[in-house]
């Protein structure tokens, strides 16, 4: 099977997802939710609803509309405007198979249900180069696919036969996937990592690091798989991903690392090596630029990581930066 390097991002930061509480609710309501971590998922299965995320951005949705909020921006969803809001903590405290209730009175019943992608790893590499704010109409073409999989999982939600709640996980884990390829269809005019993946040529170089973070990748090299020129190579790359090919290299060479790192036994040095450091000093000062701290306390603390010479000396980290590869 050819490389697929949404794939390769996901299995990185080894993201998972789960359902999430739905709503079923009628009359006038209004929930606040709070910031959240990693992306957070809604689609209106029946009645209509008006989005406010904090920022100020307002969105009116109707049956069959979906909504992936990537930055953990809190939001509000509610029944109409001028509402006062009640903490989505109090209103899904009492949920009860799988939906929280909200009594508002006598009015057009709704119901929505949602699910949230978390990673084990940083989901920065991804949720960075996505809108925060992602609204798949209904009518939209590619809205069918995600209604495919949204009929399958509410059946599983009423059959409760053996093996339910794993085939909801996956199923919702398969609607993540398709809202996050839907960012790219719907927000035209963002230059993203996303429209990297299906460009001929970038999406090639994107491959080819992603198969060989350790190798000491040139320019030339990258430029000529691509059939681009020295000067074309590095600003197609920038306009489609938003940071330079090094950049990029770097980025996903420490991403691996940091998976690497939390295998138990594993060695710094051998990690080191295998992406293509000739010194530990230089491969932690690389690392710490990347995540913000050393290779060890990145590591899991029950993963038996052996160190040597972790925090590298004021010498050897001047030493590392100026020899530091990509």
């Amino acid at each position: 099977m050819p490389s697929d390097s949404l794939s390769d991002l996901l299995h990185l930061v080894e993201a998972t997802s789960v359902i999430s509480t739905g709503l079923k609710a009628s009359g006038d309501w209004a929930i606040q939710v709070e910031r959240h971590s990693g992306m957070k998922f809604n689609a209106i299965i029946e009645g209509n609803c008006a989005l406010r995320v904090d920022g100020g951005q307002t969105f009116a949705l109707v049956d069959g509309d979906r909504f992936l909020l990537t930055q953990g921006l809190p939001f509000v969803i509610l029944s109409k405007t001028g509402l006062q809001p009640r903490a989505a903590r109090e209103v899904f405290a009492g949920a009860q198979n799988h939906f929280a209730r909200f009594d508002g009175g006598l009015g057009k019943p709704f119901v929505c249900i949602g699910g949230r992608m978390d990673a084990a790893s940083d989901m920065n590499f991804l949720t960075s180069s996505l809108p925060p704010v992602v609204v798949l109409k209904a009518e939209r073409p590619e809205a069918s696919r995600v209604r495919w999989l949204l009929d399958r999982l509410m059946a599983e939600l009423r059959g409760q036969r053996p093996g339910a709640s794993v085939m909801s996980n996956q199923i919702m884990h398969m609607v993540m996937v398709e809202m996050i390829r839907a960012c790219e269809e719907t927000s035209e005019g963002i230059s993203s990592w996303l429209a990297a993946l299906s460009d001929p040529r970038i999406g090639r170089a994107l491959r080819m690091v992603h198969a060989e973070p350790g190798r000491a990748w040139r320019l030339d090299d990258l430029a000529s798989a691509c059939n681009l020129s020295r000067s074309q190579f590095p600003s197609r790359f920038v306009a489609l991903v938003g940071i330079p090919p090094f950049d990029y290299v770097l980025k996903w060479r420490m991403h691996v690392a940091r998976r690497a790192l939390k295998i138990p036994g594993s060695k710094v040095a051998n990690v080191a090596a295998d992406l293509g450091y000739q010194s530990e000093a230089a491969f932690g000062a690389a690392f710490k630029r990347v995540h913000g701290v050393s290779p060890r306390r990145s590591a899991r603390p029950d993963a038996a990581v052996e160190i040597q010479g972790d925090e590298p000396t004021p010498h050897e980290a001047k030493r590392a930066r100026t020899h530091t590869r990509v």
